[in-house]
């Protein structure tokens, strides 16, 4: 067998300047960053939790604290939301619509008051807090008492134009008496829970895609450009500031009690605070409530109360410095299992999945729920029909916490756990040494379909067009059956005609192969990434590719059947070297990269990078597993710091794994670990240990 060995650029060499990683690095963020942004504003459909984009903002943040010369008039610091949509009239705000800087903890709020103090000179203040509604934020025009313009947020400064909408709503007054000349009045657009079900129940009625979470509704029901279809939906506007040069207004609670009396909704979850303690309290009794709230909120605004102080604090160019938004920590309810379903992942294994009674959970309306694996379901003995505790925190798919035993149905039997592929029919096969139970049948549609998938994903060869959707619907109607049908498509769609299948247009077509041939030239660690090997995640591939440098010397080893080579890599064990010899001992897995590369697919040489070796070495390159479910951090995210400070993860535990860091729920790998007597630390340790550097 021949193999290709094109040369490509090569990566970051391990010397570069640190100044030049950290900008290649802010550039990275700024990117992804200003995407989610528009995804979130402009779309009404988050591309990541909050508590994703909240740490790569952090990250941002703390480059262009070291690096001042990095933070443009372009930067996602200084700026809020995301440009106008298309289709509206654009609008500049006389004043700017800031943003609210977050807090996490109460060392943050703590810390917001010392700053406050120190600004001001100011010992003892007042502070107001108020629910952070989960909506859209909107501000009024009021001239001589009558509704004249309303606006979006939009990017801070300029807005979308939403007039002609906001006066066919019946929950904003159009005329209000005895008020200044010339005053806008700010607020939050939601929609309650209960209207929210009402109008996902009239769209499954008539066929149509259903809204995501109730802000997603209020965002998309006032983007309407037909003003009678936003009249249609049920909106509430919740107000909470005035800003008039005339007004003459002391404290925010005289702004809140005005608006009332103006005609206006205004949240009663509000409390002035003379001190800290109460407000902690405040913040945990609204927490443990939200879920009872006839509105989605996602934490608690510390607002100091003095207007003369506000005016005096003044704001950065994203915040006010009087107010700090203290989120809540991850949102927990009770539904029930309605079923319990199992599928098949890429690599055969099989994953009970619970289908629940649809519930509204950290914003996002929750139906499933994984399970696992086959022990995790038989240890803590989730039955179908059960009440159960559920979490949301950042997941996309939730976790189930425990069902709740003295509310269980006498009939509830316990789950029976299949011997058969549910896809293919195949039998199911669990070694001794491992949790997972597969379908060994390589062959099975539903892992080629997920091998498909994990082949065009953004860490491997990042095709656009190609979602899971439209990955489901190629492979069913027989257009891709393999990663190399997908290079071969353009040739082919004389006969196929995709523009010809609905959801497809010409303009679609030619951006999709467009994506396609771009994807052709591919970094070596992305490569092995894309192929899918069992225990060969973005880290491995790394050290992999770092390892052998070029495509030859990979397929060399491959070749010479030597992966056993692999275990001189640190952080690569028997089990992952045994995997990888496997899966290129297939023919089908030679013939499919043979005719990739004759398909030109180049993939380029690889230098050590900053990322391999890195400079801070806190973790002095041990082995970190992650078990559990963790609220703080994603698993990405925990990749990179333990990356970044000179660590690697890997995926499953041996005698090799220097530490073990586990979330709640954590299995068998915390077992193992336990018996191995390998070190274990919790999330907030592992934060520790990072956030000192």
């Amino acid at each position: 067998m021949t193999f290709h060995n094109i040369i490509g650029k090569n990566a970051v060499s391990e010397k570069m300047d640190k100044y030049l990683d950290k900008k290649k690095r802010h550039a990275e963020l700024s990117g992804l960053l200003n995407t989610y942004s528009r995804q979130y504003y402009m779309f009404e459909d988050p591309a990541v939790s909050d508590a994703e984009y909240d740490s790569f903002y952090r990250e941002l943040l703390e480059i262009e604290e070291e690096y001042p010369e990095l933070r443009t008039s372009r930067s996602p610091s200084q700026r809020v939301g995301a440009s106008a949509v298309k289709g509206f009239r654009k609008t500049s705000h006389t004043t700017p619509m800031l943003s609210l800087e977050n807090a996490y903890g109460e060392e943050d709020i703590s810390d917001f008051v010392t700053r406050v103090k120190k600004l001001s000179n100011i010992e003892d203040f007042e502070l107001v807090l108020e629910p952070k509604l989960d909506g859209l934020s909107v501000s009024l025009g009021y001239r001589n008492g009558a509704l004249i313009s309303a606006a979006t947020r939009g990017d801070g400064s300029v807005g979308e134009d939403v007039t002609a909408n906001i006066v066919s709503l019946n929950c904003i007054p159009p005329k209000i008496d005895d008020c200044p000349e010339e005053m806008e009045i700010r607020g939050e657009i939601v929609m309650l829970k209960s209207h929210f079900q009402e109008l996902n129940k009239q769209r499954t009625e008539g066929g149509e895609k259903l809204f995501a979470n109730p802000r997603n509704a209020a965002a998309g029901s006032l983007r309407q450009l037909d003003s009678r279809i936003t009249a249609s939906r049920k909106l509430t506007f919740f107000a909470y500031s005035i800003i008039s040069e005339k007004s003459n207004f002391v404290t925010q609670m005289d702004v809140l009690n005005t608006l009332k009396k103006y005609g206006f909704t205004v949240s009663d979850e509000i409390m002035l605070c003379g001190n800290q303690s109460d407000a902690f309290e405040f913040y945990k009794k609204i927490e443990k409530r939200r879920a009872e709230l006839e509105y989605d909120i996602d934490g608690i605004v510390y607002k100091v109360n003095d207007l003369s102080l506000q005016k005096k604090l003044g704001a950065t160019s994203k915040y006010p410095r009087h107010s700090i938004a203290y989120k809540f920590s991850a949102e927990k309810a009770q539904t029930v299992v309605l079923n319990i379903i199992t599928q098949v992942g890429r690599t055969g294994n099989i994953t009970p999945v619970a289908e629940l009674k649809p519930i509204t959970i950290g914003g996002v309306v929750v139906s499933r729920a994984t399970l696992h694996n086959k022990d995790e379901v038989g240890k803590r003995d989730i039955r179908i029909g059960d009440r159960v505790m559920i979490q949301r925190a950042g997941d996309v798919i939730p976790q189930i916490l425990y069902p709740i035993l003295e509310e269980r149905p006498a009939d509830a039997a316990p789950f029976v756990f299949p011997t058969i592929c549910p896809c293919c029919g195949s039998p199911l096969a669990q070694k001794e040494t491992e949790v997972a139970v597969k379908c060994v049948n390589f062959n099975c549609e539903a892992q080629l379909v997920e091998r498909l998938i994990h082949f065009v994903s953004k860490l491997a060869f990042n095709i656009d067009g190609l979602g899971e959707q439209n990955i489901k619907f190629l492979f069913k109607n027989g257009i891709i059956k393999s990663p190399v049908d997908i290079f071969r498509m353009k040739a082919k769609n004389a006969e196929i005609c995709l523009e010809n299948f609905d959801g497809w247009g010409k303009q679609s077509v030619e951006n999709l192969f467009e994506s396609i041939n771009a994807a052709r030239v591919i970094s070596l660690d992305r490569f092995v990434y894309a192929l899918g090997i069992p225990q060969v995640g973005r880290t491995v591939s790394k050290l992999i590719a770092a390892f052998f440098q070029t495509y030859d010397n990979l397929f060399k080893c491959v070749e010479n059947k030597e992966c056993k080579k692999l275990c001189e890599i640190q952080g690569i064990g028997s089990s992952i070297a045994n995997d990888f010899d496997n899966f290129f001992s297939n023919e089908n897995n030679l013939k499919t990269i043979e005719e990739l590369c004759g398909d030109g697919i180049f993939p380029g040489a690889i230098k050590v990078t900053a990322m391999e070796l890195p400079k801070n070495d806190v973790f002095g390159r041990q082995s970190i597993v992650f078990t559990g479910s963790f609220e703080k951090f994603s698993r990405e995210m925990a990749q990179e710091l333990v990356e970044k400070f000179g660590g690697r993860v890997t995926s499953s535990v041996s005698a090799k794994t220097s530490l073990i860091v586990a979330g709640t729920n954590a299995g068998q790998k915390l077992d193992q670990g336990k018996k191995l007597g390998i070190k274990i630390i919790s999330e907030d340790d592992f934060l520790k240990i990072v956030d000192k550097k």
